[in-house]
C-alpha cells in the first residue's frame, strides 16, 4: 500500500511541476505583452484627456507587471535539505548528490505540499494580473467614451 501512495505522490508532483512550468510560460508571455502595451500607452500620452496623467495611466500596468514578475519568481524553500557546501578547497565529491531511496520516499509529502503552495501562489498572482487587466480596460473604455 505504501508503494501505491508513493506512486500517487510522484504523479501529483509531476502534475504540479508541469502546471508550474505552464504558469511560468503564461507569466513570461504576459510580461512581454504588458511591456509592449505600456510602451504604446506612453507613446500616445498626449492624445489622452488631461485628467489621465502618465502616473494614472501607468498604475495598472505596473501592478500587472509586478504580479507577473512575482508569479515567475521561484519560491523553493529549503525545508529539511542540506545546505550548499561553501569551502575554500572544494572537491568534486563535495557536490555529489546521493539520495537515500528511503529518505526520498519520506520527503514526498513535503515536496508535494511545497509544489502545491507554489502553484497556488502563482495562480493567485496570475489571476490578480488578469482581473486588473480586464478591469482597467473597462475603466479606460468608460473614461474615454463618457468623459469627452
Amino acid at each position: 500500500m505504501a508503494g501505491d501512495r508513493n506512486a500517487k505522490m510522484r504523479n501529483l508532483i509531476a502534475g504540479y511541476s508541469d502546471a508550474i512550468r505552464l504558469s511560468d510560460a503564461k507569466a513570461n508571455i504576459g510580461v512581454l505583452f504588458v511591456a509592449i502595451m505600456m510602451g504604446t500607452v506612453i507613446q500616445y500620452k498626449d492624445a489622452y484627456p488631461s485628467y489621465l496623467t502618465l502616473p494614472i495611466l501607468l498604475v495598472p500596468f505596473l501592478f500587472i507587471f509586478m504580479n507577473l514578475l512575482i508569479a515567475v519568481y521561484p519560491r523553493f524553500p529549503r525545508v529539511g535539505r542540506a545546505r550548499f557546501p561553501v569551502r575554500r578547497r572544494a572537491d568534486p565529491e563535495d557536490f555529489d548528490f546521493l539520495m537515500d531511496p528511503a529518505s526520498g520516499d519520506a520527503t514526498l509529502p513535503q515536496t508535494c505540499a511545497m509544489f502545491s503552495r507554489m502553484l497556488w501562489w502563482k495562480n493567485v498572482t496570475l489571476r490578480m494580473a488578469y482581473v486588473t487587466a480586464m478591469g482597467s480596460l473597462v475603466v479606460a473604455g468608460l473614461l474615454l467614451f463618457f468623459a469627452r
